[in-house]
């Protein structure tokens, strides 16, 4: 029981450690490219076995998020219960042992917070050899139109996608990790993935994805708090840095509070503006607004005042406040699983 305990503390260290030092392997088989292809099979079986209409794609939308869902916890949780149980029974340490690897192998692999970092810095590369290569890297990580952008737009949609993908990423998959272990991770892996992928108000998923729009919303509620509070306490913790190095003095946490405060709910989603309004006070930049999906115009309210202009280094400054509210984020779900697991010994 003493053995469980301490892997349960440090199950979450030891994944965020892995995927900074590994990231994700292009060779390496990845959860969200399996969830992809399931997405894209489950889509045409509940497309056909539903009439094209209104009522009959949201119902075949909500059956399918169901299934996804439902695939995406029973088969690791079944996987790994009968791993643990079988080893527990039999006395067998090796299957103990594969069930706790395996179990950190698929929490390493849902958090994001290296892969993030590197598709972000490829686009500060691209953007510094031409504003065309910066336009098709940049596309990589964002769903807007990008043949329309120039190096101001590039660096602003780059920032933008860092401080979302900062939730989705980053801190939610390390909370679901933290409390359910992979199954859980892997949840809210799915959930991503399938909103990334259906989640539009276009007319092919204007009602089949509205299910999986939702869920995402429902999923990412609590994160995205958690990952503006992170940010902005990075913020402060970076500025704090500054006397060790100047390129840190860029960080303002008083403004990153006051422009959350502000401009927390400028969004249509119920999440998004959060660690947007954060990254966009800390930097002072103003981030959102007008932009180009599918070659429609979509107008956004603007996040943060312009304070000064953008700049390909603020793609490094946004990465570099990414990084600082994931260890606060992991220092925090290490906390909190070190409250809970001495309240279950003290039981």
């Amino acid at each position: 029981m003493k053995w469980f305990l301490w892997y349960q503390l440090f199950r979450l260290p030891v994944a965020f450690a892995l995927d900074a030092l590994l990231g994700d392997p292009r060779w390496l088989p990845h959860p969200a490219v399996w969830f992809g292809r399931l997405i894209v099979r489950l889509e045409r079986v509940f497309r056909a076995a539903f009439p094209a209409t209104a009522r009959g794609e949201r119902l075949a939308g909500a059956l399918f998020a169901a299934v996804t869902c439902a695939y995406a916890f029973a088969v690791p949780f079944l996987l790994l219960y009968g791993l643990a149980f079988a080893g527990a029974r039999l006395h067998c340490r090796p299957l103990l042992a594969a069930a706790c690897l395996l179990d950190v192998f698929w929490g390493y692999q849902c958090l994001a917070a290296r892969s993030l970092r590197d598709e972000a810095m490829h686009v500060d590369a691209q953007a510094g050899t031409s504003v065309a290569a910066g336009r098709v890297a940049v596309a990589r990580i964002v769903g807007r139109d990008t043949d329309r952008l120039d190096e101001e737009g590039i660096v602003r949609a780059c920032v933008e996608s860092v401080a979302e993908s900062t939730c989705d990423g980053v801190v939610a998959p390390m909370i679901a990790y933290a409390a359910g272990g992979a199954p859980l991770a892997l949840l809210c892996k799915a959930v991503s993935t399938m909103d990334s992928m259906v989640g539009y108000k276009n007319d092919r998923y204007r009602f089949f994805g509205t299910a999986a729009a939702r869920l995402d919303d429902v999923v990412n509620y609590l994160p995205a708090r958690i990952s503006a509070f992170c940010l902005i306490v990075g913020a402060g913790v970076l500025r704090g840095l500054a006397l060790f190095s100047r390129r840190l003095f860029r960080y303002d946490f008083v403004r990153a509070v006051s422009t959350y405060l502000r401009d927390r709910s400028q969004h249509q989603s119920p999440n998004a503006a959060h660690s947007e309004s954060a990254v966009a006070g800390a930097l002072g930049l103003r981030l959102g607004g007008g932009a180009y999906y599918g070659g429609v115009f979509e107008a956004r309210p603007p996040l943060g005042n312009a304070v000064r202009a953008p700049e390909r280094a603020d793609i490094r400054r946004a990465v570099t406040l990414m990084q600082a509210a994931a260890v606060i984020a992991l220092v925090v779900c290490t906390i909190v699983k070190l409250a809970a697991l001495r309240h279950g010994m003290g039981r």
